[in-house]
């Protein structure tokens, strides 16, 4: 096969049906949920490098990001949300997810979450509990999908500005490609088993693909359910960050 017929085959692949697309009437209350998870996670995470990176905020930083939550609610130019919509759309499902990850260890540590769920051994914070655990190749599937996710963005990018000879992001809207993130979601808990659960990303992005497959938000195409810009950006730092260690 020759390139241009191997070009051709993969354009004939990303259309041939209609993509499949969510809801209107379910965007709106979707987009203000995982804008308000997102920036209630980033303040925490900012009070979290204030004190020295010791997870479970202060009150006074909770106020302020249940504040920013609701500023992220109002309607309308006066919301938060309107505006960074203009310029980003809507976060991906995984950075919703991760962001909720992020809100439970906070509430855990803090005490409100050991109320309503008075569980032994019931929701960890990563720590040496979690290094601990036999199953050392979690971190293994973690730095995958860091790798992926950062390799994925890339890609995405070029796509944008026409660099690529096909178009990888109209291709997410094809059964196709939902088929191999489920199989990328799926392979941890295969290999693994139950505890894969533990790994960072692992189960945020199974219950994303779910959901993108219930639903098909935010866009109908994969990509978005699976990466946004701000988790890009973070995926990057993360991936520098490990890069300068070696």
């Amino acid at each position: 096969m020759t390139p241009f017929s191997f070009f051709a085959a993969w354009d004939a692949l990303a259309a041939h049906s209609a993509p499949l697309l969510p809801a209107p009437n379910s965007l709106p209350w979707l987009r203000h949920t995982v804008w308000s998870l997102v920036l209630v996670a980033l303040v925490l995470l900012l009070g979290t490098l204030r004190q020295g990176g010791r997870p479970g905020a202060s009150a006074r930083v909770w106020w302020l990001a249940l504040l920013v939550a609701a500023w992220a609610w109002v309607p309308g130019v006066w919301g938060l949300a309107y505006w960074l919509r203009l310029a980003f759309q809507t976060p991906s499902l995984v950075a919703g997810l991760l962001a909720l990850s992020v809100v439970a260890r906070d509430a855990w540590v803090l005490g409100v979450l050991r109320r309503v769920w008075p569980v032994r051994g019931g929701l960890q914070a990563p720590g040496p509990a979690v290094a601990a655990q036999p199953e050392d190749r979690l971190g293994a599937w973690a730095a995958l999908y860091l790798g992926a996710g950062v390799v994925l963005g890339w890609v995405l990018l070029l796509d944008t500005i026409a660099l690529l000879p096909v178009s990888v992001y109209a291709w997410g809207f094809q059964p196709g490609a939902f088929a191999l993130v489920c199989a990328l979601a799926l392979l941890p808990w295969v290999l693994v088993g139950a505890v894969a659960w533990r790994a960072r990303g692992v189960w945020q992005l199974g219950a994303a693909v779910a959901l993108f497959g219930l639903w098909r938000w935010p866009s109908g195409n994969v990509w978005d359910a699976l990466l946004d810009p701000w988790l890009w950006f973070v995926l990057n730092g993360y991936a520098l960050r490990a890069a300068a260690r070696y």
